[in-house]
């Protein structure tokens, strides 16, 4: 999945000077007036003087995107955007006076007490908030690690495009050129590593092995450049769509005087043409978050009462530890353990290969209604799906989602193919399409990976809610 570029921290920073604006002239009327909300009148004034300023603060910043190098702004040019802003507002206020006709509403020394006490709030707003912004987008969205392939103009022209965004969301993990010759090999490193803009960074293949990597690592996006083996390349890039990583391919388009915009992804000096299976907001993507982190606290307060009644049971049933824990693959290729209720007797995970011919399953996955290792405890959770309540703890840590696709063993990753992958190009879940549309019934791998993907292609936070919906009588019925 692709996340687009949200406006979502342009609402909050203009929000946060609004409140700034409201803070300041308060303050400045209270200075100038000594209760000014103490009567009719002084409450009458705050209004009249309000008014204008947030509406024509408010016009200008539609109009005029003052906040678009807001990450890349020092301390001294962030004060002069914020002079610049009150200016726009106290501009505001005198054109406001002058078609109302009632001067006796508007203090010039109030006015004065605004201007310095806004441009002091505002500017340490602003310098909070580019320290905080970037902490809850990565707590509630997690970064996206990416490769950067081509000639080495464009890996450094793309790296100082990245830099100079501070783009906190992306982490390049590697570089691949296209010649090799711009590459140093050590001995102590895998693969080697480039020199870049005085930096090094490594590079974990060559571009003849990029697809296998690909395949195998755990990894976000891939962005191309279009100049250098490009006809050798293109191959490799339509092998890599297979996977569901998000691909950015450099299109060099001519510059035309009259012709300023342009709609395209584009970094400061790079044009680029995204393809990805699912494009969405940040926006939509928060709001996902924070359904899995109110679903994941409400799960876990019934997994502690869970818990109480089970875990007896589970280790009167059977010798072993109440939980159960496994490495996962999750996201484009993350490990992580998931947790449930140990349903199966110690150490049942190495007779599985005994067991591999009875598979109910065609591909890579296994499954077995009838399978003896299953405790007579155990068969009551897998029944009813409380084995599986555990992992709202995943959905806390953010390795899961309340509704995504089922993360597969370490060793049922190892048999997938390219087209198989694609199913993890998305969180995890507890629950999803797979599991709402009669689990028991589907007996082919592929027509899991078919509803995974479905699921992918047409997310959205309705079919996210339509889909617990039906997850809730799907456990009750034992489906």
């Amino acid at each position: 999945m692709y996340r687009r570029r949200s406006g979502l921290q342009n609402l909050l920073i203009l929000g946060c000077d609004i409140i700034a604006i409201m803070i300041s002239l308060g303050i400045a009327m209270y200075i100038r007036d000594g209760a000014f909300l103490a009567s009719y009148g002084g409450r009458s004034r705050y209004a009249v003087n309000l008014a204008p300023m947030v509406v024509f603060f408010v016009c200008s910043n539609l109009i005029v995107n003052g906040n678009q190098d807001f990450y890349i702004r020092g301390l001294l040019m962030e004060m002069i955007s914020v002079i610049k802003n009150n200016i726009i507002i106290i501009a505001g206020c005198a054109i406001f006076s002058f078609f109302l006709r009632n001067y006796y509403l508007f203090s010039r020394l109030s006015i004065i007490y605004f201007l310095i006490i806004d441009c002091v709030l505002m500017w340490a707003i602003h310098l909070c908030l580019k320290k905080l912004i970037p902490k809850v987008y990565l707590r509630l969205l997690q970064e996206k690690s990416l490769i950067v392939v081509g000639d080495r103009d464009f890996i450094a022209t793309y790296i100082k495009d990245h830099d100079t965004e501070r783009n906190f969301q992306d982490i390049i993990e590697g570089v691949v050129p296209y010649d090799d010759s711009d590459i140093k090999y050590d001995s102590g490193i895998k693969g080697g590593v480039m020199e870049i803009n005085g930096r090094e960074y490594k590079v974990p293949v060559s571009i003849d092995g990029i697809v296998d990597y690909c395949r195998n690592a755990s990894l976000d996006e891939i962005v191309i450049g279009s100049q250098g083996r490009t006809e050798k390349i293109i191959a490799s890039i339509d092998e890599i769509s297979k996977t569901g990583i998000t691909i950015h391919y450099e299109v060099n388009i001519p510059r035309f005087k009259g012709g300023r915009h342009v709609m395209f992804r584009r970094t400061e000096n790079l044009y680029m043409v995204t393809y990805a299976n699912q494009i969405t907001s940040v926006g939509f993507l928060i709001i996902k978050r924070l359904m899995d982190i109110l679903g994941g606290i409400l799960g876990c307060i019934i997994l502690f009462v869970l818990t109480l009644i089970f875990a007896p049971l589970i280790k009167i049933d059977s010798k072993g530890p109440v939980f159960f824990t496994q490495e996962r693959i999750g996201r484009n290729g993350r490990v992580f353990k998931i947790i449930k209720f140990r349903s199966m007797y110690q150490g049942a995970e190495r007779e599985q290969k005994e067991l591999s011919e009875k598979n109910e399953l065609s591909g890579p996955v296994f499954k077995l209604d009838n399978d003896p290792r299953i405790t007579k405890v155990g068969a009551f959770m897998r029944k009813t799906s409380i084995d599986e309540f555990p992992q709202f703890i995943n959905v806390l840590k953010g390795d899961m989602s309340l509704v995504g696709t089922r993360p597969p063993t370490m060793d049922e990753f190892r048999k997938y193919s390219l087209n198989h992958k694609k199913r993890l190009s998305f969180r995890p879940g507890l629950t999803g399409l797979w599991q709402v549309s009669g689990r028991n019934d589907i007996k082919d791998f592929d027509d899991i990976v078919a509803l995974d993907i479905e699921y992918i292609d047409n997310w959205s936070i309705p079919l996210d809610i339509k889909i617990l919906f039906k997850t809730i009588p799907a456990m009750l019925k034992g489906r």
